[in-house]
C-alpha cells in the first residue's frame, strides 16, 4: 500500500515538472542557426518538438554534423534546469549545454574546444509565426 502511494506521487511530481518545461520546450522547438564564433561555418539544426529516450529528436543534416564532428554523438535535445539549451546522446549524456543568455545568441564551448554560437533562424518576413494558428477570412458577400 505505502509502495503504491509512494508511486503515485512519484509520477505526479514528474508529470508537473514536465509540464513546466514543455511549454518552453515548444517555444524552443524550430530551426535555429550553429556556427563556430570566428569560423566561417555555419549550418542549420532543427530542434524538433518529437520525443525521444534522451529528450526531443534535433535534426541535423550529414554536411553540419561533418563540419562540426561533435554533433555526430548528439541524437536529441533538451532544457536543462535554467532554461539551457543541452544537445545530447542517445543515452542523455550532454554533448554541450548552451546556457542562457540575457541578450544576445547562446555560446558554448564544444568538445572539441572551439565555441559554438547558437541563435534562432529568423523568419522569411516580419510577423510569421510557424506556430501561429492560419488566419482564415471569409469570401466577399458571404
Amino acid at each position: 500500500m505505502r509502495l503504491a502511494a509512494l508511486v503515485t506521487v512519484a509520477l505526479m511530481f514528474a508529470g508537473a515538472a514536465y509540464a513546466a518545461i514543455e511549454p518552453a520546450a515548444f517555444r524552443d522547438s524550430g530551426d535555429w542557426r550553429l556556427s563556430e564564433v570566428g569560423g566561417k561555418v555555419a549550418c542549420t539544426l532543427t530542434l524538433t518538438r518529437q520525443t525521444s529516450f534522451a529528450g526531443f529528436e534535433l535534426k541535423a543534416p550529414l554536411a553540419c554534423r561533418r563540419a562540426f564532428p561533435p554533433l555526430k554523438a548528439v541524437a536529441a535535445w533538451m532544457l536543462d534546469g535554467r532554461g539551457g539549451i543541452v544537445l545530447a546522446d542517445a543515452n542523455a549524456q550532454p554533448i554541450v549545454t548552451f546556457p542562457v543568455q540575457a541578450k544576445g545568441p547562446y555560446e558554448a564551448k564544444a568538445p572539441d574546444g572551439r565555441t559554438w554560437r547558437l541563435e534562432p533562424v529568423k523568419a522569411d518576413h516580419p510577423g510569421s509565426d510557424p506556430d501561429a494558428a492560419p488566419i482564415v477570412t471569409a469570401p466577399p458577400g458571404f
